[in-house]
């Protein structure tokens, strides 16, 4: 048997007005003043957001990545996805997997090299990215912050 999924906040508040106003109209009575406007005002849809001239990390990325692989055929690439938006539930079962804040996006295992991707203008660096940073250079890794595909491409080929 397969459970009734709970009612939404709006959905319970729209069910309890609609009560009482059936209580009022059987006891001959007109709704109290102070309930007589809806209770709970609909929220008002939001605006479309707009298109951004700076192109999206992930954008910058697949380039890069494409490119990569183009140009270094026996040299594996591969992203780490942290950033991804998760439910609570996923978010908890992955960190208990290992999942960490802060880790690059992209690593070279074979160069050791780990590159965080960033959006051309606009990004900032996070504290766990920065830490990451400092331990990968500690233990002899390169670390490269770059910001778009063209700054990777560049960072990437002054190795």
């Amino acid at each position: 048997m397969q459970r009734k999924p709970k009612p939404s906040l709006n959905e319970t508040i729209r069910a309890n007005e609609k009560a009482l106003r059936g209580l009022c109209a059987l006891g001959g009575k007109p709704m109290p003043p102070e309930l007589e406007a809806p209770i709970h005002e609909a929220k008002k849809p939001r605006a479309a957001p707009t298109k951004s001239d700076i192109p999206l990390e992930h954008e910058e990325q697949k380039n890069f990545v494409k490119w990569f692989r183009s140009q270094y055929k026996g040299v594996r690439i591969f992203a780490v996805p942290n950033a991804a938006m998760r439910d609570y539930k996923l978010a908890a079962y992955l960190v208990a997997e290992g999942l960490t804040a802060g880790v690059p996006d992209l690593i070279v295992l074979d160069w050791k090299l780990a590159i965080e991707m960033k959006r051309t203008k606009g990004s900032t660096i996070s504290d766990d990215q920065r830490d990451w940073e400092i331990y990968l250079r500690r233990i002899g890794w390169h670390h490269i912050y770059a910001y778009g595909c063209q700054d990777a491409i560049t960072k990437v080929q002054q190795l």
